[in-house]
C-alpha cells in the first residue's frame, strides 16, 4: 500500500478488517482516547494513567506525524457504527536497540474478549510486511498482561523473552517481554494468518 494517495495527500484510513478500521486521529477523538489513556485499568500494565493534557499532547503528535518515518498510530473504530473502541498502530524504530516497527494497540473493556484486538493486529501485519516491505515487526508486553500475550501468540510472533528499559512517557513500565514476527516467518505462515479468528 502506498503512503500517499492520489493528488498528495496522507491516506486517512491506515488499515481495515472486516470489523474494525484505524484513522488518522482527529480532535474528535480526544475523549475516546481519554478513556483508554486515563483509565487506571486500562493503564495498569503501562505504569500509569496518563492527564487529560497528556492524552492532548499525544494526539497532536500522531496527527502530526502520521506517515512521517513510518508512524502510524491512530484511532481504532468500529465499523458497523464509527465508534472508538481503542487506538492502535506501527511505529518504526521506537524499541531501544530492536530496530524493526513496533505494532501496539489498546482495545476498551466493553470491546474486549470478541476477536477485535487479533483481527485488528493481523491487519496491521498485513501492511508492515506487503504494505511497507518490513523487515520485521516487534511488540511489547508486560509479563503479566496475559491477553496481549495470547494476541501475538496466535499470530505466531516469538518470545524473546523479559527485558528492562524504562520510557519517559510510560513511567513505571519497566519490564516488558519482548516479541518479534520476521517477514521470512509471516510468509510461512501466510494462509494459517489469513483466517486469524478461526484458530
Amino acid at each position: 500500500m502506498p503512503e500517499r494517495e492520489r493528488h498528495g495527500n496522507v491516506r486517512s484510513v491506515l488499515v481495515e478488517s472486516d470489523r474494525q478500521l484505524i484513522r488518522r486521529p482527529e480532535e474528535g477523538d480526544r475523549r475516546g482516547l481519554e478513556r483508554v489513556f486515563c483509565d487506571p485499568v486500562m493503564m495498569r500494565y503501562l505504569g500509569s494513567a496518563w492527564t487529560s493534557d497528556k492524552v492532548a499532547e499525544a494526539l497532536q503528535e500522531w496527527h502530526d506525524d502520521w506517515g512521517v518515518d513510518n508512524r502510524w498510530y491512530g484511532a481504532l473504530l468500529r465499523k458497523d457504527t464509527l465508534e472508538a473502541i481503542g487506538a492502535a498502530g506501527v511505529m518504526e524504530n521506537t524499541i531501544p536497540g530492536e530496530p524493526g516497527l513496533e505494532l501496539s494497540w489498546f482495545v476498551l473493556p466493553e470491546h474486549q474478549r470478541q476477536g477485535f484486538a487479533t483481527e485488528i493486529t493481523h491487519e496491521l501485519l498485513h501492511f508492515a510486511f506487503d504494505g511497507l516491505g518490513a523487515e520485521r515487526v516487534v511488540a511489547e508486553t508486560h509479563p503479566e498482561n496475559p491477553a496481549s500475550n495470547r494476541v501475538l501468540e496466535k499470530l505466531r510472533f516469538q518470545c524473546l523473552g523479559e527485558r528492562r528499559h524504562s520510557y519517559d512517557y510510560l513511567p513505571g513500565f519497566d519490564t516488558q517481554v519482548l516479541w518479534e514476527l520476521t517477514r521470512g516467518s509471516w510468509r510461512q505462515g501466510t494462509s494459517w494468518a489469513s483466517r486469524p479468528s478461526e484458530r
